[in-house]
């Protein structure tokens, strides 16, 4: 039976197949709606930094970076690689069409975002409840 969607609040942990730890998705502005007095997202908020932070080391190959970076590790352990720099092809992709959030489509724990590095970035939390 799959697993049923939720919608996705500032503060949802998001993670990337190319990444090295966990971030937390942000807005800035609220747009207005709100789930558990938490302000709900949608399919435009995919701005690198703004939106979508780092996500620690990068392990795609096509990273051109020539800076190497080491980080302590979600596990505690060092990691060493080259810096995460989110680099989004498109907005948000399987949203909820059905629910408008300030005139775009909601963000749920399905929907997901491809990084021009090769990574998928997806939602691991949904944000409504303290994580």
């Amino acid at each position: 039976m799959p697993e049923i969607s939720r919608y996705i609040v500032r503060g949802a942990t998001m993670v990337c197949s190319c990444g090295s730890h966990g971030r937390k998705i942000n807005l800035p502005v609220s747009h207005g709606s709100y789930i558990n007095n938490k302000p709900m997202m949608n399919q435009w908020d995919c701005v690198p930094i703004e939106n979508v932070p780092e996500f620690g080391v990068c392990s795609s190959p096509a990273n051109p970076s020539n800076a190497p970076v080491t980080l302590v590790g979600e596990d505690g352990k060092p990691v060493a690689g080259k810096p995460c720099v989110p680099a989004i092809l498109s907005c948000w992709m399987d949203t909820k069409e059905d629910t408008i959030v300030d005139g775009f489509a909601a963000l749920t724990t399905n929907s997901k975002l491809i990084c021009s590095l090769g990574g998928m970035i997806t939602f691991k939390t949904d944000g409504q409840h303290d994580e």
